[in-house]
């Protein structure tokens, strides 16, 4: 199945994410350094990138916009899975906010699976 990289500064949340990506079949890659993610992705070349907006020295803004510079990640779909919105806002807009692919961190778990293979899914 895909491989799923995720890039968030909360340990907690790599873990509880990574086990239920891991339990849907999916290989998942992990990082709490947003400079190491970003090499990570350019050298295992992921399905998805998950990526946190807020985190120490480098945000995940910064992260996505040097992803889709890099001629080896450009291609790469970026989600923004935070905790800066709530489901509710993020299902208004699609699942979409400014243009890109957000996840609340507040979606239930099966909500969760379901948007990160609709998005993979996009992509073939």
């Amino acid at each position: 199945m895909a491989k799923i990289l995720m890039i968030d500064d909360d340990a907690m949340v790599l873990k509880l994410y990574s086990e239920i990506l891991s339990k849907e079949g999916f290989d998942v890659l992990s990082s709490s350094d947003a400079k190491k993610g970003f090499d990570l992705a350019v050298s295992q070349a992921p399905s998805l990138v998950l990526l946190d907006i807020m985190m120490p020295t480098v945000d995940g803004t910064r992260v996505h916009e040097a992803l889709s510079q890099n001629d080896k990640t450009k291609d790469i779909p970026v989600v923004f899975l935070t905790a800066l919105v709530r489901e509710e806002e993020v299902a208004a807009n699609g699942g979409k906010i400014g243009g890109l692919d957000y996840i609340s961190k507040s979606t239930p778990k099966d909500k969760f699976v379901k948007q990160v293979k609709d998005i993979l899914a996009r992509k073939k």
